[in-house]
């Protein structure tokens, strides 16, 4: 630092670097806060019923809880997933017409 520049108490910099396998470098920039990691079951089954919606283009509750993946988190039959599928729809991610669900169209909007 040379006598022209000027010191700001206020201001912090920090450098690192991290280096090794994508995989452990990407674990370690991973957040590690406990309500981070108890949601994300729920996000992933979110996630999964929606590519299932959409996939299938439309559905009734019947046939979207016989089409979810084996690898949900929670074992949706067609009554327990009408709870799910009526949150989607509060947030506009789902629309229900009749007894059938599907992703809104986005001309609609």
């Amino acid at each position: 630092m040379t006598d022209s520049e000027s010191v700001n108490n206020d201001v912090i910099n920090v450098s690192m670097e991290l280096s090794g396998p994508y995989e452990d470098v990407m674990e370690k920039l991973g957040s590690k806060t406990d309500s981070d990691d108890s949601i994300e079951p729920l996000l992933g089954d979110v996630r999964r019923v929606l590519e299932t919606v959409e996939r299938m283009q439309a559905g009734t509750r019947s046939t979207i809880a016989a089409e979810l993946p084996a690898e949900m988190t929670v074992d949706y039959d067609a009554e327990s997933l009408v709870d799910l599928l009526q949150v989607l729809k509060h947030y506009g991610l789902l629309e229900l017409d009749g007894n059938t669900w599907k992703i809104p169209d986005e001309t609609d909007s």
